[in-house]
Order: structure tokens, then sequence, then C-alpha cells
């Protein structure tokens, strides 16, 4: 394993809005793990992953078909999965969330068009889903989310919506514009999805074109931007959106880009990161840990690192 310790450098964020920049916020670089590799502590191309209260990381090793774990120090600690279709085996998958309280991690098991549930322990718990386009089912499902009751909602953008289901498995309702109850009517082709937990609570829906839609829980519109600002004349390519608990930041890795970016909750850019230890190289998928402060895991996905920045500011 390479374990890359440096010392602290703040890493300015930098706005590029009409030519201005701002000093705020402030990130440092503090580690990175990882290389190519099928053994313990490398990877083949991590596409997310999410941290537990003792800062241990879950990490969706994509191309190696399993979820490994490390300690807060980058450590191999347990791995599961493997190549298949079977309870506990995997097809590509692409997300990771978990809920701490209850201690019990969702698996987006993407090649196989369905949801998996374990302990943190990695013992399977349950399944659902399947290819399809009725209730319960999906067409490449590409991100999902929890809400504070524990229900889970999930990116089906081949089917163009969103569907939400409790913590059994079993499907509450959909949105999206074929929804039969027209919850989110004007959406298409959702790539991410993040729960905020502001107010009564909200929904963040990144879309392939690179808009960012928010919605009340009645599945009211309530704002929309682009990730991409004018002038900036980049090629779109979004990949997870996640929001930070207490300040309500908007995080999107934008994944063509190699960056990740930042809004507040109203649509406003903040800036971009383009670094931690070293450059991102497409990053995917990325957790906000809350426990001690404000700490960003990304996982790297194109140099097969997990890096970890810190807002200082």
């Amino acid at each position: 394993m390479r374990n890359l310790r440096i010392p602290t450098i703040a890493l300015l964020l930098l706005l590029a809005l009409g030519g201005a920049a701002f000093s705020d916020p402030v990130f440092e670089s503090d580690e990175a793990w990882g290389r190519f590799g099928i053994g313990r502590e490398a990877f083949d191309h991590p596409a997310d992953l999410v941290g537990d209260r003792d800062e241990n990381m879950y990490i969706v090793d994509r191309g190696n078909n399993r979820v490994q774990v490390l300690d807060r120090r980058g450590r191999f600690l347990r791995e599961w999965g493997g190549r298949g279709f079977g309870k506990g085996s995997f097809d590509n998958p692409s997300g990771i969330v978990i809920d701490r309280g209850a201690g019990v991690l969702y698996v987006l098991d993407t090649g196989n068009n369905r949801i998996q549930k374990f302990d943190l322990a990695g013992k399977y718990i349950l399944e659902f889903g399947r290819l399809g386009s009725g209730r319960g089912e999906f067409n490449k499902p590409s991100d999902l989310a929890l809400d504070r009751k524990g229900n889970l909602f999930v990116a089906d953008p081949g089917n163009n919506r969103l569907q939400k289901f409790d913590p059994t498995g079993a499907f509450l309702e959909e949105w999206g514009r074929y929804a039969q109850q027209r919850k989110g009517n004007d959406l298409e082709k959702p790539v991410s999805i993040a729960y905020s937990d502001e107010a009564f609570g909200f929904l963040y829906v990144l879309t392939a074109d690179c808009s960012i839609r928010k919605y009340d829980m009645d599945g009211l519109s309530v704002a929309v931007w682009s990730m991409l600002q004018k002038g900036e004349g980049l090629v779109c390519g979004p990949a997870r959106i996640r929001i930070e608990p207490r300040r309500y930041t908007v995080y999107i890795a934008d994944t063509v880009n190699d960056r990740m970016v930042l809004f507040d909750r109203a649509g406003e850019m903040l800036g971009d990161l383009r670094k931690g230890h070293s450059p991102f190289k497409k990053p995917e998928g990325f957790f906000i840990n809350d426990v001690f402060g404000e700490d960003i895991l990304v996982a790297d996905t194109g140099n097969n690192l997990i890096q970890k920045v810190r807002r200082r500011k």
C-alpha cells in the first residue's frame, strides 16, 4: 500500500466568475491511500465510499467487484464480494450509503440491477430489484441516498425516475416524468441524488445534462441551476452529488473535468477543488465525514487512490 502523508498545505479554491477569485472555502490535503491492483489496500477503479463512526472506510472497488474496508489510517480490515449474481456478489457495483444509526450499508449493484443490504461486518441481510421498468425494478441504477427515517432513494436513469423504498426494500413511491403521482415531472436522466436534512428535507438531483434540481419532499421544484458556470467552456461530466449536513454546502464530483465543484444551497458557486496530495483524475464518489470536522474522502477513480482533504474555512 502507498500511504502518502505530506505536510499540511492549504489548497485555496478559486472561483472563476467574471475573472474574480475568492479565498473561501479553504482546504488542506491530508492523506492518500492505494495503488492499482487486486490485493489488499489496492483498487481497480474505486467508485464510491462511506465512513462509519470510527472513521473506517467502506470502499466500493468496482473493478474488483468487492467492498473493501480500511481503517482511518488506510490499513486493511476486511472485504467481501466477488463477481457474480448470488447473495453478496456483485457485477459492476457503483455506489454505497451507510445508515450509521442502524449499522447497515446499502450497495448499488448496478450490473445486477439491484440493491444489496449488509451489516458493517459484511453480513448479507437482503436484496431487492431486478431489470425492468415496473415498481421496484431498475435499468442501470446509478446512485442512492438515505433520508432521516432510513428510507432509500435510488436514481434510476434508464427509467428516467427516482424510486423510494423503506429499509426492508418495500417500494413506496416514484418521482419522474412518467411517475403516476407526477412528482418531479420535469426530471430526466438522474445521475446522482442526495438528501439534505434542512427544514423538512430536500432532495438534490444531478442530471446527465449537468443540471442540479432541488425538490421539497412533496416533489415541488425549489431551485434549478447548472454546475457549469457561464464562460467556463468545459465539457459536461457529472458523477456524484452530496450535501454537507451543517452548512448545507453542495459538493459535486465533476469526473470529466477532474475536480470537485462546490455550491451553496441556493446554487451560488463557491469554488472548485482539483487536488489533494496529487491532482484528481476522474473522481467519482466521495464521502463527507463530519464526525470530527469536515473531511472529504474522495474516490479518485483514475488514480486508484482514496484521497482525504480537510476543510479549514
